[in-house]
């Protein structure tokens, strides 16, 4: 069988339209996730008579499902390719959404809007990104950068416009504006249909390959076929109008189910390395509190008593911060000579701090906007860094699993973070400042993940080298020889 090898990567062109796709994907997707907690909150609450902890839940499974749903969204992009996966995402979240018009319950909002709205952002989010991949090589991170700052720019965009329609101006009653939410998820089939296939796209090659296989089996039937008749001729034995039955062994590779697939995705046995089961543990930490501001910024301004014509204006500057945040801490991890995990644990350890002091900003909606704009910057270093830092500790080959385990643990304390802070809301209802413990444990917790990891350097693997065991440290101390003669280590 010959060699499936047609690797074409346009770095530009076509590819230009490929990053608009994504940049849509990303705008539609995070800019109403990101939005929900201020839309929709204290309208569902009036609704549905139900506290903060059990509305917010359905804000923390999408985002959760969205994470953590990455394996099945990666088989399936592997069997099917971008394109029909991206449009199939969409199809499913609008689906969901457009359900959610039907019945004002809490649950059904669990299914349709949590897990079936989840799991078809997870279904657009992973070919949105693979995408660019494909198309970029020399200029990937450019491109990725322009793509994902869609995310930043509809928080901007959907936290003020959405919420103008809801709740300042209330043109649509909550139930409707599922429904535009989802029109707007049904658009993003345009996105998807952008996708063309890339010769070197899994599915491209999986397709080949059986391609492939077959006309190798067509001719493996002729050439027994003309042989046996060949045979039959030369002895005189044809009998006319005979059927004849040729027997051809097709070499067949073992399949492996749906499930098995996505279960190899999740490679549990990169937590037995130390130093990227802490970084497990610092994303794990991160993520209780990473939606929470966006969640609770409305219902934080609103206990503050800041002018509610204003309090938009506070995800707004949010989502401009981190556009900000992303090209400028993308552009700096670039750099060889910067310390990235450093780096890192500045992002997480500033953002924490960000989160610890949004209940003591009292009713002016200035230092509500300081707050928001310092998470936003430094959060928006913390998602583009994470990926960087990642391939540090356990080497590019391991990205993609690693991020696997890493997506199913950020998922789980996704989905758990927003309605445990709702809860504790309610809880100090009584106090002056009903955010100030919930914010300070779960802002703490985020300093937390950031200082932890100043111990990774001393837990990366070592690697023996004649008599000696070195450290592999030269990925997270860039320029700086560690080794114990000064020579230059190998990256992992």
């Amino acid at each position: 069988m010959e060699q499936i090898d047609n690797k074409i990567v346009p770095d530009g062109g076509w590819g230009w339209m490929i990053v608009l796709a994504s940049f849509s994907i990303h705008f539609i997707m995070d800019g109403i996730t990101y939005s929900m907690g201020l839309v929709f909150l204290d309208p569902m609450r009036a609704q549905l008579s139900l506290d903060r902890a059990s509305v917010s839940a359905i804000f923390g499974i999408l985002p959760a499902v969205t994470l953590g749903a990455g394996p099945i969204a990666t088989v399936l992009t592997n069997m099917y390719g971008c394109r029909a996966v991206a449009i199939g995402g969409s199809c499913l979240a609008s689906f969901g959404f457009l359900l959610s018009r039907l019945w004002a319950n809490v649950w059904f909002y669990y299914f349709t809007i949590g897990i079936m709205g989840g799991l078809g952002f997870a279904l657009m989010y992973l070919p949105a990104i693979v995408s660019v991949g494909l198309y970029f090589e020399k200029k990937r991170t450019f491109a990725m950068g322009i793509a994902v700052c869609g995310s930043g720019v509809a928080t901007s965009v959907f936290s003020h416009i959405m919420d103008g329609i809801v709740n300042i101006h209330k043109w649509l009653g909550y139930r409707n504006a599922l429904v535009l939410e989802a029109g707007l998820i049904f658009l993003s089939i345009l996105a998807g249909l952008l996708m063309r296939p890339l010769p070197q796209e899994p599915s491209e090659q999986r397709r080949l390959e059986q391609k492939l296989r077959k006309e190798a089996k067509q001719k493996q039937v002729e050439s027994a076929s003309f042989s046996q008749n060949k045979s039959e001729s030369s002895k005189n034995n044809v009998v006319e109008g005979e059927p004849m039955f040729v027997v051809a062994t097709i070499e067949k590779f073992p399949s492996k189910s749906f499930l098995h697939q996505i279960v190899e995705q999740i490679d549990l046995n990169l937590l037995k390395n130390a130093a990227f089961a802490l970084f497990t543990l610092s994303n794990f930490l991160a993520s209780l509190g990473f939606n929470v501001v966006y969640n609770f910024a409305e219902d934080l301004a609103n206990d503050a008593n800041v002018i509610k014509d204003k309090r938009s204006l506070i995800l707004v500057l949010l989502g401009v911060s981190n556009i900000l945040g992303r090209f400028i801490f993308g552009f700096l991890g670039d750099r060889k000579s910067v310390n990235r995990l450093l780096l890192f644990i500045i992002t997480l350890s500033v953002s924490g701090l960000a989160i610890i002091a949004a209940p003591l900003c009292g009713s002016s909606v200035l230092h509500h906007i300081g707050y928001a704009s310092c998470f936003g910057f430094f959060s928006g270093g913390y998602v583009t860094l994470t990926a960087i830092v990642l391939v540090d500790i356990v080497g590019i080959d391991k990205l993609s699993d690693g991020f696997g385990v890493l997506l199913l643990f950020v998922g789980i304390a996704t989905a758990i973070g927003t309605p445990i802070v709702g809860a504790m809301r309610d809880a100090f209802s009584h106090f002056s400042r009903p955010f100030f413990w919930p914010y300070f444990i779960f802002g703490g917790l985020t300093v937390l993940s950031g200082i932890i990891l100043f111990a990774v350097p001393y837990l990366k693997p070592k690697k023996s080298s004649g008599n000696k065991v070195e450290m592999v440290c030269d990925d997270l101390y860039p320029g700086k020889d560690l080794s114990p003669k000064g020579e230059k280590q190998e990256n992992v």
